[in-house]
């Protein structure tokens, strides 16, 4: 699949939803735009009702909800036909970094049991080695945090803990997260592979 068929899995399922309703709410690229204005309206006009509907996050399923659409729990389901995601960059390799959301466990989950996995991006998501500075976040267990600090100051990278309310933000495994800056190399295999060694690290967001 080349950027151009991403490209085009994008029209269509915006023309999908359209036909469905006319009020589009897009979920994209971590930025919410909400034109839902009568979700009553919605629940009486879908068509989409039978489709069952699977999410990892906790946004997206507040707004199926309000929607009416038909959720479903992952645990219930053994595979999904279609799953429609964003990134924050994708490079020609169809190598991602989904780094601000930090669900990336439960979405890799989601996407090994798909059977399509499309990823909507547009021309500025395309990775630039020299533009990037994103950090790369990591679910880690609570107890590894001096380890992977020790683990990743050999590579001369270091990383900040997610802090809310002065507390350390916890995803709903109860593990941390952190965003890892990588000082030595931009390749995305070399980084990933790193991160997959180190002990404690549960999930990283290169996908």
């Amino acid at each position: 699949m080349n950027f151009m068929e991403v490209h085009h899995y994008e029209r269509k399922y915006r023309e999908l939803c359209n036909k469905s309703y006319k009020r589009w709410a897009n979920y994209r690229f971590g930025r919410r735009k909400k034109r839902i204005i009568n979700c009553e309206e919605f629940r009486k006009k879908s068509s989409l009702k039978h489709i069952r509907i699977v999410t990892v996050s906790n946004e997206t399923k507040n707004l199926c909800e309000q929607m009416g659409l038909n959720l479903v729990e992952f645990e219930e389901v053994d595979q999904v036909d279609w799953t429609f995601d964003g990134c924050d960059w994708i490079n020609r390799k169809f190598q991602a970094l989904k780094t601000r959301g930090g669900i990336q466990t439960e979405e890799k989950m989601l996407a090994q049991v798909s059977k399509h996995y499309v990823l909507l991006v547009t021309k500025e998501k395309l990775y630039d080695p020299k533009k990037t500075e994103l950090p790369i976040c990591c679910e880690i267990l609570p107890n590894s945090i001096k380890l992977i600090r020790k683990k990743l100051l050999n590579y001369n990278a270091d990383f900040n803990l997610r802090i809310s309310n002065n507390m350390p933000i916890k995803t709903r495994h109860g593990n941390y997260l952190i965003d890892v800056q990588w000082k030595n190399s931009d390749i995305p295999e070399y980084i990933s592979t790193v991160l997959d060694s180190i002990a404690g690290i549960v999930s990283h967001s290169f996908f």
